[in-house]
């Protein structure tokens, strides 16, 4: 029995970033044999399992046929025959087809260091075709380094998977996991840029961009998620993507109105949150009164923010202001005003928090709503001049 690190702790290790996750590989072992050792099993296609201290997870090593549709199309085979080097060749890029044992020496039978070294992304095998994600894993991949470059072969395999349609049979989670994942990433433009390349990014985003050729705005995006802080969160930056044909300077009008066609059954398809949803449509419905808002009469900046349910849910209107300056930095000409507008809402919620108002008991429902509306308006017509 033998141990190796494997896959990107290796590959990270190499590239001098932070290792995140570990994964091991046990070579010349057997199931009952890591539960006698205190291992205990949690994989269910193939043996997987938890170290008894560190929990990290160790897997026997296996070969891999094809003999199904989709990202579950496979049936896996482990032996304790099975060896270092034929685990390794059923991995997708040479870069994750590396292994390290516990004295530290490397094994890499497919030249994975080199390919590091000469900033190549490329395919271990043939094989590289029967499994759909790994169009995805590939993008997001060559985004560690602004320097990696596809291989062509990798990319023409890349373009024949997206047009065999396998990539719907991946499952909507599965889709958004690795897509999250390249947009908090170092490079996200470059993961966006090559999903458009390949045609994926409409495969996998029903209706987003049905024309490859026209990918600016989505890379453009990108490049302003670089500049991210860690606070954005994750659904916040897939619902900006999702924007993307309302403020991009690119979109073809027949192209946007098939956006807009398809962008209910998307929204449903990639099971956003409902308070992502609300964000999307707040966006969509109050970005033109948002950008003008300090010019608004005070009962129109009072409707708006019953509409973005500021004084129920402050953090919802707190993303939107979080999310739209981004696409302002990318796609408009003239400046962002929401800086003013950040400031102007927080006097606005420090007034109302020293508000204290007595009220009638003997008031109705609606007597009280309306008297609530008017401390609040005289607040916004103290402090608009």
């Amino acid at each position: 029995m033998k141990i190796f690190l494997v896959g990107g702790a290796v590959r990270d290790k190499i590239l001098g970033i932070p290792v995140n996750d570990k994964d091991y590989l046990v070579v010349g072992s057997t199931p009952e044999e890591m539960v006698k050792l205190g291992y205990k099993p949690v994989g269910k296609d193939f043996p997987v399992f938890l170290h008894p201290k560190t929990k990290e997870e160790y897997a026997l090593a296996r070969t891999e046929r094809k003999v199904g549709k989709g990202y579950h199309g496979f049936k896996f085979h482990t032996s304790p025959d099975v060896t270092l080097e034929q685990d390794l060749r059923r991995r997708d890029i040479t870069i994750n087809a590396i292994a390290e044992d516990e004295d530290g020496n490397i094994y890499d039978p497919f030249n994975g260091k080199d390919d590091i070294k000469n900033k190549i992304i490329r395919h271990v095998s043939d094989a590289f075709i029967e499994d759909p994600l790994r169009v995805l894993r590939v993008a997001r991949f060559s985004a560690l380094d602004s320097e990696f470059k596809i291989q062509e072969e990798t990319l023409a395999l890349m373009k024949k998977m997206v047009s065999s349609g396998e990539l719907k049979s991946l499952s909507v989670e599965r889709v958004v996991a690795e897509v999250s994942k390249g947009l908090g990433g170092r490079n996200p433009d470059i993961m966006i840029r090559h999903l458009c390349e390949c045609g994926a990014l409409n495969e996998v985003f029903p209706g987003l961009n049905p024309d490859p050729d026209l990918s600016g705005d989505f890379v453009n995006l990108g490049l302003a998620l670089k500049e991210t802080p860690n606070s954005v969160a994750t659904e916040s930056k897939i619902i900006m993507l999702l924007l993307v044909p309302y403020f991009g300077e690119h979109y073809l009008p027949e192209t946007y109105k098939r956006w807009i066609k398809q962008q209910e059954y998307l929204l449903k398809y990639l099971k956003i949150s409902s308070m992502y949803l609300k964000i999307f449509n707040n966006i969509k419905n109050e970005e033109v009164n948002l950008r003008n808002f300090l010019t608004l009469r005070e009962e129109d900046k009072l409707d708006c923010l019953y509409r973005l349910d500021f004084f129920r849910r402050p953090n919802i209107t707190s993303e939107i202001l979080n999310i739209i300056p981004f696409f302002y930095k990318e796609f408009k000409v003239m400046s962002s005003p929401y800086e003013c507008l950040n400031k102007f809402l927080s006097l606005f919620s420090s007034e109302i928090s020293q508000l204290k108002s007595e009220l009638d008991a003997s008031k109705s429902g609606d007597e009280i709503k309306e008297f609530v509306y008017q401390e609040r308006l005289s607040i916004l017509k103290k402090i608009s001049h």
